[in-house]
């Protein structure tokens, strides 16, 4: 049998609370946030549905940026579908929606989708200094 190793650091962690009822009502099995996924992944339980219907997204979109939610960015405007619309769908689909609903709103909203600035190659360090 496998030694279980105790890490107390995620005991003090809200987000990870699934995993204290987890270890209390199964405390024979060993938990943590991967091997919790791999077994809901076993039982078809998915945190994003890619099967939902894009006309729901779109009418969801639609009415959020008609009041506040138009100043919300992508990654925002995703949770506010899965927590209020009941809408898991990843936040590549919610940008996509965004910009065929409201193509100028990306564009209020600052440099969304655009590279950030180019730097140096990675692993080099470039000194301001010269001698």
């Amino acid at each position: 049998m496998a030694a279980h190793i105790h890490c107390s650091e995620w005991e003090k962690d809200e987000q990870k609370e699934i995993l204290d009822f987890a270890s209390r009502d199964y405390p024979e099995y060993v938990w943590s946030l991967p091997t919790l996924s791999r077994r809901l992944n076993f039982f078809g339980i998915k945190y994003i549905r890619y099967e939902t219907n894009i006309e729901d997204v779109k009418k969801a979109v639609q009415e959020e940026m008609e009041g506040p939610g138009q100043y919300l960015g992508y990654r925002s405007m995703q949770r506010k579908l899965r927590e209020q619309h009941k809408l898991a769908v990843p936040r590549n689909l919610v940008h996509d929606v965004m910009s065929l609903v409201d193509p100028e709103g990306l564009e209020r909203q600052g440099n969304v989708g655009h590279k950030k600035r180019q730097r140096g190659a990675t692993g080099t360090f470039t000194s301001l200094v010269r001698s």
